[in-house]
C-alpha cells in the first residue's frame, strides 16, 4: 500500500515541489495507449498509486467513449488493466466513460484522445463531444488531465487538422479547468515511418516518458 509516496520536482525557480500521493486513477484512451505509450505511463503511475485503471481503445474518439459515438465497439484493439488483472482483445465493446466515472470515483481522471479526432473531416465537429467529456470529470470532483495527439505524417491526420485539433482541445481545456500535455511539444513524427500515424515501440515509450514526467508535475502542483 502506497501510504507516503514523495514526488519531488526541481521546478523553473529552481526550487524543490514534493507532494504526498496515492490517488485512485483512471485513465482511457486510443491506439496509442494500447502500445507502449499507455504500458509505459501506467508503469510510472504505479510508482504514486496502488490504484491505477488504464483503459484503450482503438479508433476511439470522445464520442466513443460517451457510449453514443459511430466506434462504440473497437475491432481493431482493446487494453485494459487493473492491477495485475490485464486484458488484451481484438474486439471489445468500449465502456461507458460515465459508467466508469461512477464506479472508481477517482480522483484523478486522465484523457488520452486527439489523433482519431483529426482523423474526421472538422475537428470543430467534436466540440460537444470533448466538452461533455471534460464536464463529467468536473462533476465528479476529479481531477482532469487531457493528453493531446502528437505529432503525424499521414494523409488522414495532416499537419493542418492536427493543429486545428490541438487548439481546440488546448482551448476546451482552458474553459474546463482541465490541464492539457502538448503532445505535439514532445514528439516528432520519424520521417522513415510509411505508416504515418502510430509511433514505433522505443518511440511510443519515449514519449509516454515525456507525458509521465508532466503528469507528475501537475499532480505536484496540485497538492
Amino acid at each position: 500500500m502506497k501510504t507516503s509516496i514523495i514526488a519531488i520536482f526541481f521546478m523553473a525557480s529552481g526550487s524543490i515541489l514534493a507532494a504526498e500521493m496515492n490517488p485512485t486513477i483512471l485513465y482511457v484512451g486510443d491506439s496509442h495507449s494500447y502500445g507502449k505509450l499507455g504500458t509505459t505511463i501506467e508503469k510510472n503511475l504505479s510508482k504514486i498509486s496502488d490504484h491505477v485503471i488504464m483503459q484503450a481503445s482503438c479508433g476511439a474518439t470522445p464520442n466513443t467513449w460517451l457510449g453514443n459515438g459511430k466506434y462504440e465497439k473497437t475491432v481493431c484493439g482493446y487494453w485494459r488493466k487493473e492491477g495485475k488483472v490485464e486484458e488484451r482483445s481484438v474486439e471489445h465493446q468500449t465502456p461507458a466513460f460515465a459508467d466508469e466515472l461512477a464506479k472508481y470515483r477517482p480522483q484523478v481522471t486522465i484523457v488520452q484522445l486527439g489523433t482519431n479526432i483529426a482523423a474526421g473531416s472538422k475537428p470543430e465537429n467534436a466540440t460537444q463531444s470533448i466538452t461533455k467529456m471534460m464536464k463529467a470529470i468536473s462533476s465528479e470532483g476529479s481531477k482532469c488531465i487531457w493528453i493531446g495527439p502528437p505529432d503525424a505524417n499521414s494523409k488522414i491526420v495532416t499537419k493542418e487538422k492536427l493543429k486545428l485539433t490541438n487548439d481546440l482541445l488546448k482551448k476546451l481545456a482552458n474553459e474546463n479547468k482541465c490541464d492539457y500535455i502538448d503532445s505535439m511539444k514532445l514528439t516528432s513524427f520519424p520521417k522513415d515511418s510509411k505508416e504515418g500515424i502510430h509511433y514505433p515501440p522505443t518511440l511510443s515509450a519515449k514519449w509516454g516518458e515525456s507525458v509521465s514526467v508532466e503528469i507528475l508535475k501537475i499532480l505536484s502542483a496540485a497538492n
